[in-house]
C-alpha cells in the first residue's frame, strides 16, 4: 500500500454514496405566472414566423413574369412586314508593335481618313436636295392662298350673303362654285348696276334659277320660261313639290328652284337718248345716263375717227360675258387712259352703279366706257382726239384693285372690245 503524500488528506470512504442528489426547491406562485404568459407569447411569435416563412416560399415558387417585347421602330422606309436590320458599324483590325519585344496583338480600331481626302469632302459644293429627295416619304405643300375659299361641299339650300367692300359678281360666283349668271338669277338683276356693301343677297345650292310664284304659275309653265324638264322641278331636292303634278299651280309667293334654268342674259344698261342729224343739230346729238351726277345732258355727237388702245401697258384680267359687260385691265394708280377713239365727252363724273369715277365718250353710233377712275382731266362736252389722255387708272366704286374698267357700246348694246381692238 502506497504512502499518501499529504499527511493531513483524509481517507476517502469507499462506501459513501458518489452521486448524492441536490434537492429542488418549489417555485413560488408569482414565478409560475410568468412562465404562463412566456409561453403564449412565444407560441404567438411562432405562428408568426410560419407564415412568413410559408410566404417567402410561395413567392419563391411563382412563375416570373414575361418581360413585354419592346415595340418595333419603322423607319420612313420600312413597313411591318420587311425585316429591320440593323447597319453594323465598320471596323479594322490593327496590328499594334509590342515596345518589349512580345508578339503583335490584334485590336479593333475605327477607321481614319486621309487628310487629303477630308480636305476635299471640305471643298466641295453642297448638293441641293429638297426634302422630299432626301427621305422616302411624301410631303404635301400648304400653298398660301390670301383669298377665302369656301369648302366644296354640297348646300342643303339657298344661303344669304351679304356683300362686303370690293366684291363683284364674278369673285362670289368663284367662292361659291357657280356662274356668274346664277349670281344674278338668284336676285334682282339690279344686282349688275353694282354691289352695294351691306346688301344681302340669295346664294343658290346649283346653278339655276331662283324664281317666285305669281298669279298662280305652274310648274310647266316655270319650266318652260326657263327651258328646263319640268320635272327637274319637281324632283329637285331644293323644292318641296314631292307628289305635284305639273298642271298644278304653286301657292302665290313660293320661291322655287330652277336647277339649268336659263334667264335673260343681265348688263346694265344705263338710259341713253339719241336725237338724229338734223332738226337744227347736223351732226346729231346723245344723253347718257340722264339723272346720274355725271350726266353731261345732251351733247353733240360730232362721229368717230380711229380705234387705239386705252392703256399703253396693262395686265389683261377679265373678258367680256354676259354679266361683264366690257374688259379689265389691271395698271399701277395713276397710269394715263387714253380716249380710244375721237368723240365727246358725255359722262363724267361719279357712277352710282359701281363704275366709281367714269368717263364716257361719244364716237357716232358707239360710246366707250372708262371704269375705276382716279383722275378725271376732261369736263362735259369737251372734244377729246384718239390717244389725248383723259384721265388715269385708279381703284373706285366697287373694285377689288387698279384697274381699268373699258367697255365698247355699239348703238347703246355693250359689245365685246376685243372684236374691235387687239388686247
Amino acid at each position: 500500500m502506497s504512502k499518501s503524500l499529504y499527511p493531513d488528506e483524509p481517507v476517502p470512504d469507499h462506501l459513501a454514496d458518489t452521486g448524492p442528489v441536490q434537492s429542488v426547491r418549489d417555485l413560488p406562485p408569482a414565478q409560475s405566472g410568468t412562465r404562463s404568459w412566456q409561453r403564449v407569447v412565444g407560441l404567438f411569435s411562432l405562428i408568426g414566423a410560419t407564415l412568413l416563412t410559408i410566404g417567402a416560399i410561395v413567392i419563391m415558387l411563382s412563375p416570373e413574369p414575361n418581360d413585354p417585347e419592346p415595340p418595333v421602330v419603322l423607319n420612313a422606309t420600312t413597313t411591318a412586314e420587311e425585316d429591320v436590320i440593323p447597319t453594323a458599324t465598320p471596323q479594322t483590325e490593327t496590328s499594334v508593335e509590342n515596345p518589349v519585344g512580345e508578339p503583335a496583338v490584334s485590336v479593333d480600331a475605327l477607321p481614319t481618313l486621309d487628310p487629303a481626302h477630308f480636305a476635299d469632302l471640305l471643298n466641295a459644293p453642297v448638293e441641293e436636295k429638297g426634302l422630299a429627295e432626301s427621305i422616302d416619304f411624301e410631303t404635301i405643300r400648304n400653298i398660301h392662298n390670301p383669298f377665302t375659299i369656301i369648302p366644296e361641299r354640297t348646300r342643303s339650300g339657298v344661303e344669304q350673303y351679304t356683300i362686303e367692300s370690293g366684291d363683284t359678281i364674278f369673285a362670289i360666283a368663284e367662292r361659291y362654285g357657280l356662274q356668274p349668271e346664277t349670281i344674278v338669277w338668284g336676285n334682282d338683276h339690279t344686282i349688275t348696276e353694282g354691289l352695294r356693301p351691306g346688301k344681302v343677297i340669295n346664294i343658290l345650292p346649283v346653278d339655276g334659277v331662283y324664281h317666285q310664284v305669281l298669279n298662280g304659275d305652274t310648274v310647266a309653265e316655270i319650266a318652260a320660261k326657263y327651258r328646263v324638264d319640268p320635272y327637274a322641278i319637281i324632283d329637285s331636292e331644293f323644292n318641296d313639290l314631292f307628289g305635284v303634278n305639273p298642271d298644278d299651280p304653286l301657292p302665290e309667293g313660293m320661291w322655287v328652284v330652277v336647277p339649268g334654268g336659263q334667264d335673260v342674259q343681265p348688263s346694265w344698261n344705263p338710259v341713253v337718248q339719241r336725237v338724229e342729224p338734223g332738226s337744227g343739230n347736223a351732226q346729231g346729238a346723245i344723253s347718257f345716263a340722264v339723272g346720274e351726277p355725271g350726266s353731261c345732258g345732251l351733247v353733240t355727237n360730232p362721229g368717230g375717227t380711229g380705234w387705239t388702245r386705252p392703256l399703253s401697258g396693262y395686265q389683261w384680267i377679265r373678258g367680256f360675258s354676259s354679266v361683264h359687260s366690257g374688259v379689265d385691265l389691271s395698271a399701277p394708280v395713276g397710269t394715263p387712259v387714253y380716249a380710244a377713239n375721237g368723240g365727246s365727252v358725255i359722262f363724267a363724273g361719279w357712277n352710282s352703279y359701281g363704275y366709281g369715277y367714269t368717263i364716257v365718250l361719244a364716237h357716232g353710233p358707239f360710246t366707250t366706257l372708262y371704269g375705276h377712275l382716279s383722275q378725271i382731266n376732261v369736263s362735259c362736252a369737251q372734244y377729246v382726239s384718239a390717244g389725248q389722255p383723259i384721265g388715269a387708272v385708279g381703284s373706285s366704286g366697287n373694285s377689288s384693285g387698279p384697274h381699268l374698267h373699258f367697255e365698247i357700246r355699239y348703238m347703246d348694246v355693250p359689245q365685246d372690245p376685243t372684236y374691235t381692238l387687239p388686247f
